[in-house]
């Protein structure tokens, strides 16, 4: 599989895939260090021989080998590291493109291409829209968790995706109320 690599000036998020290259130490460190890491939920990367977490959220793979470089040197391990950092996005597909899945009461199902600052309408506009069986409950399917979203919310509709994300539209029930709550959906209103 081939994996993307992003634009230089790309700023990082959860679950991108970074890769770590250490110089100007002996080889045996550089193995120690030299990777690939993701960054986690919470924005950060945890790093070998580290004790804290390194912040990636928002920064540039540059920014971030600049923040790398200054954690070391800050905690004694190495004098002078010098750090590369080459983000790797998406889901490794064919061709490199980052993806999301749609599905469900779709016009057209299957994965879409992501595109950064891409939202919950945007995707579904992807798709083709909602057929004529598609409901206002959309499942949202992001690091493990679900999340219902009302299609009748502009709020919700304009959700930012990420890379990986899973968009369901539910099936009309007799009586299509949104089967969600607001605080499951507020930790994605407040990213």
């Amino acid at each position: 599989m081939v994996s993307l690599i992003a634009p230089a000036l790309a700023d990082l998020e959860p679950g991108d895939k970074i890769q770590v290259t250490l110089r100007g130490v002996e080889t045996a460190e550089q193995d120690s260090v030299n990777g690939t890491y993701r960054v986690g939920d919470s924005g950060q990367v945890r790093l070998p021989l580290l004790d804290r977490l390194v912040t990636a959220r928002g920064l540039t793979p540059e920014q971030f080998a600049r923040a790398a470089e200054a954690a070391y040197r800050a905690e004694g391990i190495y004098s002078k590291p010098a750090i590369e950092v080459e983000a790797l996005r998406g889901n490794e597909q064919p061709g490199g493109a980052a993806v999301i899945s749609l599905g469900g009461q779709v016009r057209r199902g299957g994965e879409s291409p992501y595109r950064k600052g891409m939202t919950v309408i945007q995707a579904l506009d992807a798709a083709g829209g909602r057929n004529d069986f598609g409901g206002r409950n959309l499942l949202l399917l992001r690091g493990g968790k679900q999340y219902c979203l009302d299609f009748l919310n502009l709020k919700h509709k304009n959700i930012q995706l990420l890379p990986d994300d899973s968009l369901q539209v539910e099936q009309k029930g007799v009586l299509d109320r949104w089967k969600g709550s607001d605080e499951a959906v507020k930790v994605l209103l407040e990213e």
